[in-house]
């Protein structure tokens, strides 16, 4: 049963605000910057086994869910499916393994939120771009950004637990790139 509560549901301006007033600064990452000295290690996971060049993107049949739709074939929608299923396991797993506040960064507004229904639909949202999202996990000291490409990355803030949440991506068919 789904139950709504307001103090595990909060709509806040930005994620840097957001994180300020709840004396959690040292978790923002400026994702247009370049990788913060807070950051101990950055890694993507991705459907692809490797960075896509430019070329390999343009002439990829399949790189994102917008290609989905385009497509309009069973076949990659069964695809799509299953690629989704993977990084939802991942994600269902963070969010488990965080066991406290996820801030999700939806672009129009930030919310912190405890609500596994409401974390899910922001990741099957952010997988099929409506929009994308960055997410802060307050517990795990990490920020996951939703790519466009099927390729999210991970930008960790505490070494503690690269080696379980790795361990953990690789137990599916998705890939550890690394910059």
């Amino acid at each position: 049963m789904i139950v709504f509560n307001l103090s595990h549901e909060k709509v806040l301006d930005s994620l840097k605000a957001s994180l300020e007033k709840d004396n959690l600064s040292e978790l923002y990452v400026n994702l247009d910057n370049e990788t913060p000295s807070n950051v101990k290690e950055v890694f993507s996971v991705s459907y692809f086994d490797h960075i896509l060049t430019e070329d390999e993107y343009m002439n990829e049949q399949f790189v994102c869910y917008a290609n989905i739709v385009e497509l309009n074939d069973k076949y990659f929608d069964e695809k799509f499916t299953t690629i989704a299923n993977e990084f939802l396991y991942i994600y269902q797993r963070l969010f488990d393994l965080n066991d406290g506040f996820v801030y999700i960064d939806a672009n129009t507004s930030i919310i912190k939120t405890k609500n596994s229904a409401v974390y899910a639909r922001h990741i099957i949202n952010g997988l099929k771009e409506r929009p994308t999202c960055c997410l802060v996990f307050q517990n795990l000291k990490l920020v996951v950004d939703l790519g466009f490409d099927l390729t999210h990355c991970f930008y960790c803030l505490d070494d503690s637990k690269i080696k379980q949440i790795k361990e953990m991506i690789l137990s599916t068919n998705l890939f550890i790139l690394q910059p």
